[in-house]
């Protein structure tokens, strides 16, 4: 008889993790979170708020997002891109354009795409993304 383990098992050790998604359906953002800090320390203190505000409205409206891995996967590439020395302006408009679409019909989300849309587009100095 086989058992099906959806927990953690450590034995003879330690267990030391930043974040850990276990079970069904775990997921684990906080990396993006992080990465939102380190935004904020790099000067980009409206585009770190922008993702920040994205991400909780993810998680707070995620049951109506049909693919929210691939939503959540995307504003953390658009986020590790933001927080690059020279972010590439194609690859932003590229995600926020996927992201937009992917969101548009949970308004409260979409919300803050195009927030996130305008910080970038005043960040990277264009006039709209």
């Amino acid at each position: 008889m086989s058992q099906h383990n959806e927990g953690i098992q450590v034995t003879g050790g330690s267990f030391n993790a930043g974040q850990v998604g276990v079970g069904r359906g775990a997921r684990v953002i906080q990396n993006t979170y992080n990465i939102a800090s380190q935004l904020q320390a790099d000067g980009k203190e409206e585009v770190a708020q922008a993702i920040t505000e994205l991400l909780k409205a993810l998680e707070a409206h995620g049951n109506q997002i049909a693919d929210k891995e691939e939503v959540t996967q995307t504003v953390e590439k658009i986020a590790a891109e933001a927080q690059k020395e020279k972010p590439d302006k194609l690859t932003l408009k590229g995600f926020l354009t996927l992201l937009k679409e992917s969101l548009g019909s949970v308004v409260e989300v979409a919300e803050k795409v195009t927030v996130l849309q305008k910080v970038i587009a005043l960040m990277m100095g264009i006039p709209s993304l």
